[in-house]
């Protein structure tokens, strides 16, 4: 009784009637090529981080409300367009997943200023699990991605506007440009979390029962593509550049309440920062990365040490190697090289069958999925039987669904989550960049199912008596559609197969439709088959309280600056509390908190400077300041509906010491009628 009595309570909690909206794009129509001198780029960036009060995405019912951030969300917008006029656009986000709505609500917004449309676009993600919600194409996901249900259609107005915004400058700003790509294994900073699946492979009988295993049983390549651009002096340097690492963003815990980049800030950030350092571009470069296959990869920290000091430790580790493989690419930089796009929109629950391989025409999850992966295993059902990985159906398994132990039955599954509630299009993706093919798909892959569809793309020039490409698979692009395993991964039923919602021939399905996508493409020039339109019908849940610009000036100083000592897997910090306006005034998106320093001189006064370690300015944009959302209040009078402040808690992380003359305090930037604020000095 309890196998199907506590999935059908947790689906009941989060099934709750709310309005519902829909949503229609046209697909806007590609503009005719226009040829050009030779290849161009552009580059820019948005902050997209949320105010508080957005669920965490990623943990499903174990995630936590975001509360402020540590590291902040950007979006990085990369455009290039070749000597042919061929456009292509890639975002990347510091978001958990893709999403097929906010892919058409960007081409919507940029086509007619950019020539980009969601044929030439790619919007790829971190699959950081200290993101925002909310915004997903599926009402399964936007249900179950975090502990709480709905579409919030104003984060989505936001966050569509700040991507696009960011695509139309990089489109304004192009230049002549170069392009180098380029792949470096870096070993050591992953492992395999599921390893027994892995092993299962028909390829990979040699797997051992080794300690060390799980560290060689992985896909080590970092992709890059590093662009360089004509500066003013008339000197080609470096404007950026986009790279896929296949590993999952979770090493930050589920019940952190701040949003994050997680390891990725620590990628992004040390590798730009070792950009400008060594090579002093005129403009700050625009790094951005996004996951490869990552299904099964994990971020190789202690066991049980997931936080702030182990991310880092990782995501600067991988910028190290980073530096290497971007320095390199400088003696590859060209500037004839060719881009082409192909796009192909697939109804998998219609179209089902390709080349012989039928997946199932209906979505369902597997009881594994309860019970969490590896390293994150749910309370309760990690170790239930029937729920923890590893359980199976032993009867009935001829069908596409395989040994999938079906969480709660087939029968009650449909009616707790009605089918059309799951995603079921794939939007397949080819994408040639000179000598690098890309392959974005919205699912979660693992190595194995990777390597596959890479040698099914590379078969596809081989047979067209091309060179083998260098291919790039990159997950959670443009969607989220669930995890894919090999079949043989399939079999073990972890959680990773209990998530390959359309069955145990997921992976052969799409290696097949790749294939023959990248063979369409050599054969024909280009690829664009997409609907008319896309229609999107979503339960919308609005999570921040709308509120009015108070009109007379809230800050105070609540609690002065404390110092907390560093325990065990954790850092020292200052904080201290103040009023401001409601969360939905906030900005955080905008530059808030800093740090000054500074002497008292002979008259007992302190001469403030912003305060900077290792010659990097201590602020929010970096990594040792956040923001918590403490407490809202109230309004009075004729706000009485409305959240006229709220208290605020600013941290400031692994501080230093210059001994007892040296002071400091924080600084809070203006917001509303508020002018900047200071807080209390201490040291």
């Amino acid at each position: 009784m309890l196998r199907v009595v506590f999935p059908i309570i947790i689906a009941l909690m989060l099934s709750a009637c709310m309005d519902t909206q829909q949503f229609t794009f046209k697909q806007p129509v590609s503009p005719e090529k226009t040829p050009q001198a030779q290849l161009t780029a552009g580059v820019a960036i948005r902050d997209i981080t949320p105010p508080p009060g957005i669920p965490r995405s990623g943990y499903a019912i174990w995630s936590t409300t975001g509360e402020g951030f540590r590291t902040r969300l950007s979006a990085r917008a990369y455009y290039l367009k070749d000597a042919d006029g061929q456009a292509y656009a890639m975002i990347q986000t510091d978001l958990m997943a893709g999403s097929r709505i906010l892919l058409a609500k960007v081409a919507e917004l940029v086509t007619e200023k950019t020539g980009i449309n969601s044929r030439n676009l790619t919007i790829t993600a971190t699959h950081t699990h200290s993101s925002p919600g909310q915004f997903f194409g599926s009402e399964m996901y936007n249900k179950h991605a975090s502990h709480r249900r709905g579409f919030d259609p104003e984060y989505f107005n936001f966050l569509s506007r700040q991507l696009a915004d960011a695509l139309i400058e990089a489109h304004d700003n192009q230049v002549a440009a170069k392009i180098a790509s380029g792949r470096k294994a870096i070993w050591g900073l992953t492992r395999n979390r599921a390893i027994v699946p892995y092993s299962k492979n028909e390829n990979h009988s040699n797997i051992t029962d080794s300690e060390s295993e799980v560290f060689h049983a992985i896909n080590p390549f970092l992709y890059m593509v590093r662009i360089d651009g004509l500066a003013d002096n008339g000197n080609y340097e470096p404007m950026g550049a986009f790279m896929s690492f296949s590993i999952h963003g979770t090493s930050i815990p589920r019940y952190d309440p701040f949003f994050s980049a997680d390891l990725w800030a620590y990628l992004q950030g040390d590798l730009k920062q070792k950009i400008e350092t060594e090579l002093k571009p005129s403009k700050p470069v625009i790094i951005g990365g996004f996951e490869g296959t990552h299904g099964d990869m994990a971020p190789a920290l202690p066991y049980e040490q997931s936080g702030y000091i182990w991310s880092r430790n990782v995501g600067s580790g991988i910028a190290k190697e980073a530096w290497g493989l971007f320095d390199q690419l400088a003696q590859e930089l060209d500037s004839t090289a060719e881009i082409k796009v192909a796009s192909r929109h697939i109804k998998m629950r219609e179209q089902p069958e390709i080349n012989g391989i039928t997946i199932c025409d209906a979505a369902s999850i597997g009881t594994p999925l309860t019970a969490a992966p590896f390293e994150h295993e749910s309370p309760f059902f990690g170790w239930m039987p029937y729920f923890k990985n590893g359980s199976k159906s032993w009867f009935f398994n001829d069908g596409c669904q395989g040994n999938k132990s079906i969480l709660g039955s087939e029968f009650l599954q449909s009616i707790i989550e009605p089918k059309e509630n799951f995603p079921d299009d794939i939007l397949f993706q080819v994408v040639q960049l000179g000598n690098l093919v890309i392959a974005p798909l919205p699912f979660e892959l693992t190595a194995e199912t990777g390597a596959r569809i890479e040698q099914a793309i590379q078969s596809s020039y081989q047979d067209a008596g091309l060179k083998k490409p260098m291919v790039m698979v990159t997950s959670l692009a443009n969607g989220y559609t669930g995890y894919i395993t090999t079949p043989e991964e399939y079999g073990e039923q972890n959680y990773e197969s209990g998530h390959t919602i359309y069955g145990q021939y997921s992976e052969p399905y799409v290696t097949q439709h790749l294939g023959l996508l990248s063979a369409d493409l050599l054969a024909q020039g280009s690829v664009e088959e997409l609907p008319n339109e896309w229609i999107f019908e979503l339960s919308i849940n609005r999570f921040i309280t709308p509120a009015v610009n108070p009109t007379t000036e809230l800050r105070k100083t609540i609690r002065r600056a404390e110092l907390r000592l560093a325990e065990v897997n954790e850092e020292a910090y200052w904080s201290f509390d103040w009023l401001d306006v409601p969360p939905a005034l906030i900005n955080l998106h905008q530059p808030l908190l800093s740090i000054q320093t500074g002497r008292k001189n002979a008259a007992g006064q302190i001469d403030w400077q912003p305060m900077k370690k290792n010659g990097i300015a201590i602020n929010d944009q970096g990594y040792d300041m956040a923001i918590q959302l403490q407490e809202i209040y109230a309004g009075t009078g004729d706000q009485s509906d409305k959240e006229a402040s709220a208290s605020y808690r600013a941290y400031w992380y692994n501080p230093t010491y210059s001994g007892p003359q040296q002071w400091y305090r924080f600084v809070i930037q203006a917001r509303g009628e508020d002018n900047i604020f200071y807080s209390p000095a201490f040291n």
